[in-house]
């Protein structure tokens, strides 16, 4: 079992376990090495039932958020270093706002893998795979005309892209980003301009990715990735004042 399938289909019941874990060892300020309560001294301070809080601090487990030492207890991790990609994700899925230097690294990373993923494309792609991105493409004007939010088609036509790499790997890799940053691209495209502006480049790309043009396609890629870095910086500079907390 991947570490996003150990929460992706978690119980919201359990989900909330996890964020009170999570909030407790931010206002208890545990450092790395630092040692949980025990299971049952978490199910009382949380209110949980001790087979959820064991089944909580597995999927922290899972995550390298926490560590398991037999005949020992649970301690905590050092996440910035050992932390699992997934378990930003979980964080970003259960509502809280990643920080500038979190955006940053994610941004730079996701963008050398998108333009792999272009080139990849431009080698592979089939015919299927160009009446997919085509299709999308259409759904994207339509929701445009009706003055809507692209947020779901534009992830519909980044996954048509990496899949039309045929690499498996990749696309896992890509859609945990793509996870990451769901529920704030909503916000990003409520900007219409935006929309459009993304709308445009992907018209673009699926051009070039159809001419197999790779050089093209990846100095494409990575100003349109460049575009969303700026426009993030500037989304979270106004919520700095502002944290969001788990609940």
């Amino acid at each position: 079992m991947t570490a996003e399938l150990a929460y992706a289909g978690a119980p919201s019941g359990s989900s909330a376990v996890i964020a009170g874990i999570i909030d407790y060892l931010k206002d208890r300020r545990l450092k790395p090495g630092d040692r949980l309560p025990s299971e049952r001294d978490l199910a009382e301070r949380l209110g949980a039932g001790r087979n959820a809080v064991r089944e909580a601090l597995a999927t922290l487990v899972t995550l390298r958020m926490v560590e398991s030492r037999p005949n020992s207890g649970i301690y905590l991790r050092h996440v910035e270093r050992e932390g699992s990609f997934e378990a930003l994700v979980m964080l970003a899925d259960m509502g809280a706002t990643p920080t500038p230097t979190e955006v940053a690294e994610t941004m730079e990373v996701r963008a050398h893998l998108e333009a792999l993923s272009a080139r990849l494309a431009c080698e592979r792609r089939t015919e299927k795979d160009l009446e997919r991105l085509s299709g999308v493409l259409q759904r994207t004007d339509v929701v445009l005309a009706d003055n809507g939010n692209i947020a779901k088609v534009d992830t519909d036509f980044h996954i048509a892209l990496v899949d039309a790499t045929h690499n498996s790997v990749l696309v896992r890799v890509l859609n945990a980003f793509y996870r990451f940053t769901a529920k704030r691209r909503e916000e990003l495209f409520s900007d219409h301009a935006h929309g459009l502006a993304s709308a445009r480049e992907h018209r673009k790309l699926a051009e070039y990715i159809r001419q197999r043009n790779a050089g093209k396609a990846e100095a494409l890629i990575l100003e349109h990735m460049n575009r969303a870095r700026n426009y993030w910086n500037i989304l979270l500079e106004d919520k700095a004042s502002k944290p969001k907390r788990f609940k």
